[in-house]
């Protein structure tokens, strides 16, 4: 029976492919590209060990033909929720990312923009685990992948970071106390009307350019100028990935320590992170000077309670996956109850995102969160808007 059940659970792919394996021949000759793509199989084996790390795999990442990488694999659930888009939004994200940096290090950053791929996740027939059927199955879908090119040249990109034309929109965090405001989260936008004014394409282009990290920064700066007249007691919340918290671009736009007082760095955690001992000590010299960490998206990716612990966050935002599934019946809402429990006594303050319906505020309110956010309490309004409507909150 568990056979049976078992072949009855879909099977995914992750797959990347050059979108024209042809390309990296004419660019190296055959004898090199040979060295090159066994080099790739040999990363891509690691890349995808890290995204795949909790879920399945079915067995070794494979290459049927030149160009083209394969790992399946079946995702495993967890108790507090489950969407298998939110699943496969974030290995594709971070997938995304980690591909990059590896093209970058095997061709050079300089050759290496200009190489189209796709990457992404596929669905395949249940049943099918071995490496030739699922090609032969496979072969013609990888196409249903978005080319990897992105609507801005590196140029373009490198002038909107530069010239300050990035915009930013704030979203309220509200205490479960009394349902007021203590914060707002800053929410980055491109230019008005470009191809890159909602955040996912920003990233996108900034990824495929190798600038995800001068993006970042960018945000932080750009976020502390446009809510610079946010008064005390808010405090500010702003993104930043897990190897910039020691980056010495990050002193450099602390020129006041007072400027990190009612200030929160959110760390995304669509990956394991890997050594969170090492991660909780690059961050006290921030913390040392009064600001705040949360670890965000926590079960959209991936929960680790060893990984709160360790990293001892003030803050665990458990994302919007997690809160659709609150109302889903007795076992979600123990579980969930469970995890806040856990949170608190790790020394965190619970935040529940993508509260939307009275219904979720009374269960999130019942399961001991502290925080909340999600459009109940506001959707996220460009920056100006805010600051100039305090007093209605």
């Amino acid at each position: 029976m568990e056979k049976a059940a078992s072949r009855r659970q879909p099977t995914y792919v992750l797959a990347f492919r050059f979108h024209d394996p042809a390309e990296m021949q004419f660019m190296h000759g055959n004898r090199i590209s040979e060295v090159v793509h066994r080099d790739i199989t040999r990363r891509f084996g690691r890349i995808a060990h890290r995204v795949l790390s909790r879920h399945a795999p079915l067995c070794a990442p494979f290459t049927p033909q030149f160009g083209v990488w394969m790992a399946p694999f079946r995702m495993k659930t967890w108790a507090v929720g489950f969407d298998v888009e939110d699943q496969i939004s974030a290995m594709t994200e971070t997938g995304m990312d980690l591909i990059r940096e590896m093209l970058d290090a095997e061709l050079g950053r300089a050759a290496a923009m200009h190489v189209e791929f796709r990457f992404g996740v596929l669905r395949v027939p249940s049943g099918l685990t071995e490496p030739e059927p699922l090609w032969k199955a496979l072969a013609d879908r990888i196409p249903e992948f978005n080319t990897t090119a992105p609507g801005v040249s590196l140029a373009h990109l490198h002038d909107i970071l530069r010239c300050g034309r990035l915009d930013f929109h704030l979203q309220p965090i509200v205490s479960l106390h009394d349902l007021k405001p203590v914060g707002f989260e800053a929410l980055v936008r491109g230019p008005v009307g470009g191809p890159v004014e909602r955040a996912d394409k920003l990233f996108a282009a900034a990824a495929y350019h190798g600038l995800h990290q001068e993006l970042e920064l960018a945000c932080v700066a750009g976020a502390w100028k446009q809510a610079a007249g946010l008064p005390a007691p808010y405090w500010l919340s702003v993104n930043l990935g897990p190897d910039l918290f020691h980056a010495p671009a990050l002193r450099r736009l602390v020129r006041d320590p007072r400027d990190l007082r009612l200030r929160v760095f959110e760390l995304t955690e669509h990956l394991p992170i890997r050594s969170p001992h090492k991660l909780a000590a690059a961050s006290h010299p921030l913390r040392r000077r009064g600001a705040r960490v949360a670890l965000d998206d926590a079960g959209c990716g991936y929960l680790n309670m060893g990984m709160v612990e360790a990293l001892s966050p003030h803050i665990v935002k458990l994302c919007v996956a997690v809160i659709r599934r609150i109302e889903a019946g007795a076992a979600p809402l123990r579980a969930i109850k469970d995890v806040v429990g856990r949170i608190r006594r790790a020394k965190a303050e619970p935040l529940a995102e993508g509260v939307e319906t009275a219904e979720q505020l009374k269960r999130v309110r019942d399961c001991g969160f502290d925080l909340a956010q999600g459009y109940l309490f506001g959707r996220p309004r460009p920056a100006r808007q805010v600051l100039s409507g305090l007093g209605s909150f």
